[in-house]
């Protein structure tokens, strides 16, 4: 009996779950997809198919290849009968052909494409197979026309929490109630039902006797915060489709979609521990808000001044869990992969009230430009961005400005994973310094590269002579130097502790780390955890 693959992906994902800037409509929506997942995998192999790989919204099952349509309307219904407004698109081989030789033609775009092509002719028949599966998903996409609709009568209340259609349910909190929608309706239930899933997942793995509650709502997830500023953090590891044209083998490809989801999950884990762990053990609320870990991608919410920590520590784990969950199956690591795989992180920072759908856009594109620093270092990076007032930002660029001052760059984003670390020390030193200090050098920045050095090495100056600070200035002074020196080449003059030459461009501009550390330390020191000095006379 012929065998075929089909394969399959969640449309609009981010549209679905971030409809709403409501928690439980986030969380309902997540894990709605999550068990569409589980009823996918039970419809497929119960029509005779196999798992390769079901997750993060995606999948690939092996099947007979007389059920392909039937397997491929099946899935399909459920992902639109439990949702009521998601829909996948899902495609399946023909009896598979190996494709004609390529022309022999070398130069210009017809050379580049025969090259690639090439390429993944000499990957072996598995790559090839789920590089065209790959590619006819991408053109059923594009060429999608049918959305589901729910129509909205003119003059019917329309939902409170979507705004998009008619209100047909109410739900009752202790101090308002919302007339909403069926599909918002739907969502909230499965959210407050689901709502400590993942948290649950997360002491088990670790091992954890936590009872804490599940945060009702953003505001609450902030609550133990100085101030209430949450972060978007959305990670996802680099050049992965590179890697499945490496793959020689259907163990090696399970093998690897294996690794890539124990070892995120287990890095992510680890991640929130470390930096959580000691408000874990003392608030009654989490922090954060998992809301999803598929394959190498994830995404969550928490309080703002855990996500730069959360965001090294988990590029960290991620690069060794991966490697060693592939050693562990395999037995050995491929000799055509990389050393290792690496991964980007992109964090979008607002206020509590922020949409959330606008945060999810922003962190994505933080994430792109993450990753093509990651490509060309062939490391993990990581992008923040802070948005102190309300601003309906999507892309990163449209506030590059503000961090332009003439032939000043006051940003040295995004980083690398070894220059995270670095600025890691420097923000946990400024973070225990008074706010008015990080205030008073964030503005010198502003009036140039003579003035700011100044104003900061006179502080320093002035602290180092108070016998008690003279360690936390050295060590400062020290970590402000090797960031620096992460950035400067050899043959660059620098300029004190702060400023390096850069090209940007075609022209010289002056680049400082030191407002990066000022705006993560001040975010740091939201965190319950931390001691800030008492503000200056």
């Amino acid at each position: 009996m012929a065998r075929v693959w089909i394969q399959g992906d969640v449309d609009a994902i981010k549209s679905y779950v971030f409809e709403a800037s409501n928690l439980p409509q986030i969380r309902g929506g997540s894990q709605h997809l999550v068990e569409c997942e589980k009823q996918v995998r039970e419809y497929v192999e119960e029509q005779g198919g196999k798992e390769i790989y079901c997750s993060g919204g995606g999948f690939l099952f092996e099947v007979p290849a007389e059920k392909a349509e039937e397997i491929k309307r099946g899935i399909e219904d459920i992902y639109l009968r439990h949702t009521q407004m998601a829909t996948v698109t899902v495609v399946y081989e023909d009896t598979f052909e190996a494709p004609p030789p390529a022309p022999n033609i070398a130069d210009g775009w017809a050379g580049r494409l025969v090259k690639a092509y090439q390429e993944a002719q000499q990957a072996g028949e598995f790559a090839r197979r789920i590089a065209f599966l790959a590619a006819r998903l991408r053109q059923a996409k594009v060429r999608k026309t049918n959305a589901p609709f729910i129509e909205a009568f003119p003059f019917g209340k329309r939902c409170d929490l979507c705004g998009k259609r008619v209100a047909e349910e109410v739900i009752s909190y202790p101090d308002e109630t919302k007339h909403v929608c069926v599909v918002c309706y739907q969502r909230h239930g499965t959210g407050r039902k689901e709502r400590k899933a993942w948290f649950k997942r997360f002491t088990q793995d670790l091992k954890l006797n936590l009872e804490l509650e599940a945060p009702q709502d953003l505001n609450e997830l902030v609550a133990s915060a100085r101030r209430s500023y949450i972060a978007f953090l959305y990670a996802d590891g680099n050049n992965i489709g590179g890697m499945l044209q490496k793959v020689e083998s259907e163990q090696e490809f399970d093998a690897l979609s294996q690794a890539l989801e124990e070892g995120t999950r287990k890095a992510l884990f680890e991640a929130l521990w470390e930096a959580c762990g000691d408000v874990l053990q003392h608030e009654k609320v989490w922090p954060f808000e998992i809301l999803n870990i598929g394959g190498d991608d994830v995404t969550l919410i928490l309080q703002a001044g855990y996500a730069w920590e959360v965001a090294i520590v988990f590029l960290e784990r991620f690069e060794d869990y991966v490697r060693s969950e592939v050693e562990k199956q395999l037995g050995y690591w491929p000799s055509a992969w990389p050393d290792a795989i690496t991964a980007s992180v992109g964090i979008a920072i607002a206020d509590a009230k922020h949409p959330v759908l606008y945060l999810e856009a922003l962190a994505s594109d933080l994430l792109k430009r993450a990753k093509k620093v990651a490509r060309k270092a062939e490391t993990s990076a990581i992008d923040f961005l802070w948005l102190p007032n309300a601003v309906a930002v999507t892309k990163a660029e449209m506030v590059a400005d503000l961090y332009r001052q003439g032939d000043l760059n006051l940003t040295a984003r995004p980083y690398t994973l070894t220059q995270a670390n670095e600025m890691q020390a420097v923000v946990d030193v400024l973070s225990e310094w008074p706010r008015s200090l990080r205030h008073r050098w964030g503005e010198a920045l502003d009036r140039g590269k003579w003035a700011s050095l100044g104003v900061v090495l006179y502080d320093l100056a002035r602290r180092k002579g108070q016998k008690e600070q003279e360690p936390k200035v050295q060590t400062l002074l020290d970590a402000l130097e090797t960031l620096a020196k992460t950035f400067r080449k050899e043959s660059e003059v620098p300029m004190g502790y702060l400023w390096w030459e850069d090209w940007e461009n075609g022209k010289l501009t002056w680049r400082t780390a030191l407002l990066d550390a000022l705006e993560l330390a001040e975010l740091r020191a939201m965190r319950p955890d931390v001691q800030e000095e008492e503000e200056e006379a």
